[in-house]
């Protein structure tokens, strides 16, 4: 394979070790190189403890595998089974350590696979590996910000996790509100603040980006839209952000529905339209507000709107899940 040169690995070799079924050991062995590097600065560092991680994570293999989106990962053999603390110590060690490209895409790889089961998702937050990985985000490689926006998408499924990376929410909503249109790292962004607006913890943090969210359901591709608007529905159920929706400017051109809408796009706007008909009757006895010609309340609920013109046809909708939200809108 090659010399390995002082201080630096080259790209194709840890590409090659990591593409394999020993792909975990791999890491380990990058790390056990890096160490070993320090160690030679530092003679009072004791070799053993880390040769004996490596020996244990020698059986760790690392199968690949397509995602939805048909790209390739590596997915940890029984990672909930076989990935100890000791193991995730190494490797968040190894990110926090090396600048090396290839090596940080390929330990958030592996981090955000491993992080599909809660037993890791709780161990990776014990040993401070959240804002490891949070500080990818500010990596100038986009291929890194998105591996780890997968990563921390996985690790905030776990509601300990979300509290801890409230911090950094604002980030998170600056790097994908900035992202290229309908790019990777915007859909990254998207499913992540998906699983953090489930909860209203946070919903306050994201009021300032309801335009923006609106926006894509303009500009974006379907991925895009169906994104968004999960975001939106989740924002919805939260009494305490209806006027903040309501009176959210609509860009140009923004639709509620036409002919190209899917099923799905056409269902979760159904509830997001209930979510907000229901929040209205609890604030009936509230302060009036005024709303904006331009405002969101004004295309869905005006008498002119785009949803009162729609109500004849969608109630003719065979469909029971159809059916079903429309009736929770006009009672």
């Amino acid at each position: 394979m090659g010399a390995v040169v002082r201080g630096k690995w080259p790209l194709r070799f840890a590409m090659g070790l990591l593409a394999g079924f020993g792909g975990l050991y791999a890491l380990y062995s990058l790390a056990k190189r890096w160490r070993q590097q320090q160690e030679d600065r530092d003679v009072g560092c004791c070799q053993s403890k880390t040769q004996n991680l490596l020996r244990r994570a020698i059986d760790l293999g690392v199968n690949s595998q397509e995602t939805e989106d048909g790209h390739q990962g590596h997915v940890l053999v029984n990672p909930h089974d076989g990935l100890e603390q000791q193991h995730l110590q190494v490797i968040l060690d190894l990110l926090r350590r090396t600048s090396d490209t290839s090596i940080r895409e390929n330990v958030l790889v592996t981090i955000g696979n491993s992080a599909a089961f809660t037993v890791n998702q709780d161990l990776i937050r014990n040993l401070g590996g959240l804002n490891v990985i949070a500080n990818c985000l500010l990596d100038e490689v986009m291929s890194v910000k998105v591996k780890a926006m997968n990563a921390l998408t996985n690790l905030s499924l776990n509601v300990a996790n979300q509290e801890e990376l409230k911090i950094w929410i604002p980030q998170i909503l600056k790097t994908q509100e900035a992202a290229t249109l309908n790019s990777e790292l915007q859909v990254a962004g998207l499913r992540m603040l998906t699983n953090i607006s489930v909860v209203s913890t946070h919903h306050h943090l994201m009021i300032n980006y309801i335009p923006h969210f609106l926006k894509l359901l303009v500009e974006g591709t379907e991925n895009v839209k169906v994104q968004a608007l999960k975001i939106l529905v989740n924002l919805s159920t939260d009494p305490e952000l209806t006027h903040d929706l309501l009176c959210a400017q609509v860009p140009p051109l923004f639709l509620l529905f036409d002919n190209t809408i899917s099923k799905e796009f056409l269902i979760r706007m159904l509830v997001f339209i209930a979510n907000l008909k229901e929040n209205m009757n609890l604030l009936h006895d509230s302060v009036p507000y005024e709303y904006r010609v331009e405002s969101l309340h004004s295309v869905i609920f005006g008498n002119s709107s785009q949803f009162f013109q729609k109500i004849a046809s969608l109630m003719l909708y065979q469909d029971p899940e159809v059916r079903q939200y429309m009736a929770r809108i006009i009672v």
